[in-house]
């Protein structure tokens, strides 16, 4: 009976030091497999980039935001490492762009060249990305917009413009490339401080460039614009620029007034810059933030922002995600007074 009861106790020991063993063995083997997993994510991090970089934009191409985003390109790949695309896809006042970003794999290959619209779209209705995903990797300007009206529009400066709109109710109309782009939010702080939203209609176009082609046909009367988009229908004579919306006067337009100048506090301005997935591993992060700076101070950038009549406004990293989160407070506040919040 003894000698039965020592084979029990002897099997149930035998039976705990091989689970013993086991549970040493599953753990050892699943520590190496971090480990792995862990060496071949930093095999892959300092190996980077090893192919193009793809930055994408959420307008069309030809309007402002795109101009602005391939005077990043030429000459990127010194920096980079590798070249730089660019890569349209327009929609949702920008958001389409911004949810393709937000979507593609973590991985540094696919950024963002975005604007106000990024923290705008989510307060104006549903959208496939939220504002705090991403952080910025560098600021690259601040920019003013104009409302542009063809050349032979019976007015030529803000207060004749409000005096024909309320003289013609619901005959004003104006573009802008999407709802929540910050085209269409600088364009209604215009319109609202001027006090015609309520006798004007507000008419989305696919793009900067089809708005102004809707203007040109006489399909709208106004277009809510970054300059350089316009600037040679303007140099041609086929259109004129009511104001500028911002603090001061372009350098390309000495001669046209601000709204504010005007007697209208329209005042908001739009920053252009590059973002990626917060989840971007953080040494990519700054290595695209690093390249970015020196591509944004070299003096080819700076010659071709220039040409282009892009305001240069650097930040980093740190302080674009700041002035991302800050613009998403503001407008907050400002698409509820000017009755766009959803």
């Amino acid at each position: 009976m003894a000698s039965i009861v020592h084979g029990r106790l002897w099997a149930k020991k035998s039976e705990s030091l091989r689970r013993c063993s086991s549970m040493k063995l599953m753990k050892k083997m699943a520590f190496v497999f971090v480990c792995i997993l862990a060496l071949g994510a930093s095999a892959t991090v300092a190996a980077y980039p090893t192919k193009p970089i793809t930055m994408v934009v959420g307008y069309a191409a030809g309007g402002g935001t795109h101009l602005a985003a391939e005077i990043l390109a030429p000459g990127a790949e010194k920096f980079l490492g590798q070249p730089l695309e660019i890569v349209c896809k327009p929609g949702a006042g920008g958001a389409i762009g911004t949810t393709y970003v937000a979507k593609a794999p973590k991985d540094g290959y696919t950024i963002l060249y975005a604007t106000l619209s990024l923290p705008t779209a989510p307060l104006l209705g549903k959208v496939g990305y939220k504002t705090d995903e991403f952080v910025g990797v560098a600021q690259c300007s601040d920019v003013a917009s104009v409302l542009a009206v063809r050349a032979d529009a019976p007015f030529n400066n803000a207060k004749e413009m409000v005096e024909w709109a309320k003289a013609h109710p619901g005959q004003f109309s104006w573009s802008h490339p999407g709802v929540g782009s910050s085209l269409h939010i600088q364009g209604a702080n215009a319109i609202y401080q001027m006090g015609i939203a309520n006798v004007t209609k507000d008419i989305p176009a696919k793009g900067t460039a089809p708005g102004i082609a809707n203007v040109l046909g006489g399909h709208v009367t106004a277009i809510s614009s970054f300059f350089p988009a316009l600037s040679e229908n303007v140099k041609a004579g086929q259109m004129k620029v009511i104001g500028v919306v911002g603090l001061k006067r372009l350098e390309e337009l000495p001669d046209v007034p601000t709204f504010d100048e005007q007697g209208y506090p329209a005042l908001v301005t739009s920053w252009r810059g590059v973002f990626c997935h917060k989840d971007v591993p953080m040494e990519i992060r700054k290595y695209l933030e690093e390249a970015f700076a020196k591509i944004i101070a070299s003096t080819e950038y700076q010659e071709r922002a220039k040409k282009l009549g892009e305001p240069q406004v650097y930040a980093n990293s740190e302080e674009f995600t700041k002035v991302l989160m800050k613009g998403h407070e503001d407008m907050s506040v400002l698409v509820k007074a000017i009755g766009l919040a959803k």
